[in-house]
């Protein structure tokens, strides 16, 4: 079983560095093309929710972050690491004023008032990749694994959506059986349900 779980690992870091090559090279402006499809692809899902839940998008990441201009009646939540031996996150209330550069190259809140997950009525997931599946396959660290694992044990009408580049599509992602699947992903062509 070690060896196994070893080829998963090799198999998922070979799709990161491929998929992650990719994403690395778009433009400033096939992101922002790109990102405004994305954000229109997921009106639907947000026009209904009041708590949301985005990441502060980095590098050529989707630039989720636009939400919070469309949407400014929208409550907004970004997450931050609390316990890093544990993959332990939590959830604050988005406020400009509050950002800090975590290690990582995202912002996080410098605040410790902390928000219960159960009020989300979306995540919206990053990764490197997905598949038709809705698996996901993020930076490694078990994270958003951890985190939706524990969302999804408090309120079990949640949306997990994943957003991410058509190219980030792959056939097949490998599993293990503490990856969390998402409800939907959302990408400038479609949207997977």
């Amino acid at each position: 079983m070690k060896n196994r779980k070893t080829d998963l690992q090799t198999e998922k870091d070979k799709i990161r560095k491929e998929i992650l090559k990719k994403r690395n090279n778009l433009s400033y402006e096939e992101v922002e093309k790109k990102s405004s499809l994305i954000i229109k692809n997921l009106e639907k899902f947000i026009k209904n929710a009041e708590n949301v839940m985005i990441f502060m998008d980095m590098k050529n990441e989707v630039r989720i972050t636009k939400l919070m201009e469309l949407y400014p009646e929208k409550n907004f939540f970004i997450s931050k690491i609390t316990d890093s031996k544990n993959r332990e996150m939590k959830i604050n209330k988005y406020n400009e004023n509050e950002l800090i550069l975590h290690k990582f190259g995202y912002y996080e809140s410098s605040s410790n008032d902390f928000y219960d997950e159960k009020i989300l009525d979306i995540v919206i997931v990053p990764a490197i990749a997905f598949d038709f599946w809705k698996n996901r396959i993020g930076f490694g660290g078990g994270y958003y694994d951890t985190f939706l694992k524990k969302v999804r044990e408090k309120n079990k009408k949640v949306l997990f959506i994943g957003v991410c580049y058509n190219f980030q599509i792959i056939d097949k992602i490998p599993t293990e059986e503490h990856d969390m699947v998402v409800s939907f992903v959302v990408n400038e062509n479609q949207i997977i349900r």
